[in-house]
């Protein structure tokens, strides 16, 4: 027992003794505040700290600005003054090569190695805060789900320009050209995209540009607030882009000559995914299916073409389906029943064409409006036929029938006309009843008269 005790002793003595040489590793730390940061540094970069303390509410104003979002404050800006003390603190770092600045998301923390920074350029060294910034943002748009790829490439998206975007699109170039770019399977990749920086960096870059380039930075925003609720991010681009991530990594590869001033490449027809227009076809969403099939046209192979051109034309047939459809609808509601009943005939016939059965009943209730409508119109006609033979009575009744089909059917004008034509027939029976009751007075005065005059002559 007494032997135990010594061994914990000198167990907690070594255990002292290490923790008391990390701590004397690490500097003495001094804390300043802004705004919306916490700076902690050393106290021989107190100037280099005072200059940061001036630039990095700025930078989070304006990638608040961009974002549409601010991540809650303060965060925290710690300024390491040697690679040893940095080290120190993050061992696991010495296996990224020429580290100068990090984001620990879990932190919420901004981290610059002094030592290296001061070699940089102004420029640089405001990139590293916006760098490294941006993967907050980022984080906390999308609950920590945004790979590792795609962090960079966005982290790097906000840096300003400077030389090193040279040397990015001179490596671009040349993976292009030798058909060495990655697959988009690297985006998750960790130990590739940090274990070749030089490599993984420039295409991240390129992949998110080419993202936002494509569908405006509120579209990446919405994709990167997708991610909680996907399984991933292939899931959330199909959700926030319409098409596959598949077909975003085609568009990419040929989208990057021109980005890159280069001849386009032919595009391998087996990287087309035709799943997404298929998709929009079977829900009869014919213009976007067109939309994406033209899209996808522009870098697809022969063999993709022919597939692609027969769903256009299915496509361009719904669509036109879709129009007649629409185009009958009008001509319903502005009671012209002869020309919707010819457009609701070729809108089925198109809807035959390809099989698509969706409208079939709105078709058939048109078609029976349509049937009404021309009923009502026949009813209305019959009336005004027997107006002018002086069938008053039948004309009547056949006016207030179509006024009662036209109003159910929505058909004002129509109805209007039908009540105009029964209102005029109740006025012609008003002014024959007025005509029957005076000429039946007058005789009655005029035989009451004469009475009165010639007096029968009495009978003997």
């Amino acid at each position: 027992m007494i032997r135990l005790r010594l061994w914990l002793i000198t167990l907690a003595a070594l255990c002292a003794w290490l923790a008391g040489g990390v701590a004397l590793a690490q500097p003495t730390w001094i804390e300043q505040s802004t705004a919306y940061f916490r700076l902690v540094y050393a106290p021989e970069d107190e100037a280099i700290a005072d200059e940061y303390a001036l630039i990095i509410d700025t930078l989070y104003n304006e990638l608040s600005t961009t974002f549409a979002f601010q991540p809650p404050t303060p965060l925290t800006l710690r300024l390491y003054p040697t690679s040893v003390s940095y080290f120190t603190a993050n061992p696991a770092a010495r296996n990224v090569p020429g580290v100068i600045a990090h984001a620990d998301f879990r932190r919420r923390e901004v981290v610059v190695i002094v030592e290296r920074a001061r070699h940089q350029s102004e420029t640089a060294q405001i990139n590293n805060l916006r760098h490294e910034l941006t993967h907050i943002f980022a984080a906390e748009l999308s609950n920590g789900r945004l790979n590792v790829g795609l962090q960079e490439g966005i982290a790097q998206y906000m840096e300003l320009p400077g030389p090193d975007r040279d040397d990015k699109i001179a490596l671009l170039r040349d993976l292009t050209q030798r058909g060495a770019l990655w697959s988009w399977a690297m985006l998750d990749d960790r130990n590739a995209i940090y274990g070749q920086p030089e490599l993984s960096y420039p295409q991240t870059w390129s992949i998110v540009t080419f993202l936002i380039e494509r569908d405006g930075f509120e579209q990446f925003r919405q994709f990167l607030t997708a991610l909680p609720q996907s399984s991933g991010y292939r899931s959330a681009m199909a959700a926030i882009y319409g098409v596959s991530a598949t077909t975003l990594e085609s568009e990419w590869r040929a989208w990057l000559p021109a980005f890159l001033q280069l001849e386009p490449a032919a595009i391998p027809s087996t990287m087309i995914d035709l799943a997404p227009a298929q998709a929009l076809l079977s829900a009869g969403d014919y213009d976007r299916a067109l939309h994406e099939l033209e899209r996808l046209s522009a870098i697809a192979g022969a063999e993709t073409q022919n597939r692609i051109a027969a769903l256009r034309a299915r496509a361009q047939i719904g669509q036109r389906a879709n129009q007649l459809t629409e185009a009958a609808r009008t001509a319903l509601l502005n009671g012209d029943y002869e020309q919707a009943e010819r457009l609701i005939g070729q809108a089925e016939q198109a809807y035959r064409e390809i099989n698509d059965r969706r409208q079939a009943n709105v078709l058939a209730e048109y078609r029976s409006r349509v049937a009404r409508g021309l009923q009502a119109g026949e009813t209305l006609r019959r009336a005004d036929a027997q107006a002018r033979r002086f069938d008053i009575f039948g004309a009547q009744a056949n006016a207030e029938a179509a006024a009662r089909e036209f109003a159910a059917l929505g058909d004002e004008v129509r109805r209007d006309n039908a009540l105009a034509l029964r209102r005029s027939l109740a006025e012609q029976q008003r002014t024959l009843a007025a005509a029957l009751l005076f000429f039946g007075a007058a005789g009655l005065a005029i035989r009451f008269i004469g009475r009165q005059l010639w007096p029968a002559p009495e009978a003997w």
